[in-house]
């Protein structure tokens, strides 16, 4: 596994933890802004809001399975995270440490186990690599399972479909969003964030929706199975699929994240 190939990876993966469902396609009613009642947009960006997790510290493992250019690769995977500071991930098949890579908010490191190299770089990096949006704060509110706005949220339309989900829909010059939420609990189900000019999508799916254990401040609704799909000239199509031990997963427990990147290894 090349490195180039991990980082990929990787970065898919940072975007996924802790999980949305597609759906199919339905003719929907739209809800103007002015309008008052459940439907209405500051009533469904209240209760987002109201649904967001606010955790400092998070840890947990998942089983990970990822599918696309220029492999298969599935495996178990641990994320600790540190709110507004760093996100530290580990990657290990048969038992054996693969990969790990920390995430701070203006750099990202990638320690290659197999091949004895590393990546050093601008946080950045992730966004020219791979044309991904790597925003710590995006990558946070995603870990977290929080929803992201990649467009103004006020420019958002609502609508209804036939299925009783309710749709936010929105675009600017650069990105056009979808958001699709449950109706009863406004729970995610999906993100949909378009780029037309350069072909590209990035969809996060959201399901297994169950009470987050531990968290203090209230019952919360967490997501434990999340898929990613990417897809752009650049990767091809990208499907990452993460379902997290409900069982392991420990909210503001203060952990130990060491990295460190041996002195014989070689940089990409």
């Amino acid at each position: 596994m090349k490195i180039k190939h991990l980082a990929l990876i990787l970065t898919a993966l940072a975007f996924t933890f802790p999980a949305c469902k597609s759906a199919k396609k339905v003719t929907t009613a739209v809800v103007k802004p002015t309008e008052t009642g459940p439907l209405s947009i500051l009533s469904i960006f209240d209760r987002m809001a109201k649904n967001e997790v606010k955790a400092d510290w998070m840890s947990g493992d998942s089983d990970v399975n990822y599918e696309g250019k220029p492999m298969n690769v599935s495996g178990t995977l641990n994320i600790r995270f540190r709110r507004d500071s760093v996100i530290w991930v580990n990657v290990k098949k048969f038992g054996f440490n693969v990969a790990r890579a920390k995430i701070t908010t203006d750099s990202v490191f990638i320690v290659n186990y197999l091949q004895a190299n590393y990546v050093a770089e601008n946080l950045k990096y992730l966004e020219t690599k791979y044309n991904l949006p790597a925003d710590f704060k995006i990558i946070q509110n995603i870990l977290l399972g929080n929803p992201i706005f990649l467009t103004d949220k006020n420019q958002l339309q609502a609508e209804k479909d036939a299925s009783g989900d309710i749709l936010l829909r929105g675009s600017d010059a650069k990105w056009k969003a979808t958001y699709r939420l449950d109706a009863a609990t406004t729970n995610i189900k999906e993100m949909i964030f378009e780029q037309p000019s350069s072909e590209r999508t990035m969809k996060i799916m959201c399901e297994k929706y169950d009470l987050l254990k531990g968290y203090g401040q209230g019952d919360k609704n967490f997501s434990y199975l999340r898929t990613i799909q990417v897809a752009s000239p650049q990767t091809g199509k990208i499907n990452v699929a993460l379902e997290v031990d409900n069982d392991g997963l420990e909210i503001n427990i203060p952990k130990t994240i060491k990295f460190e990147i041996p002195s014989h290894y070689s940089k990409m």
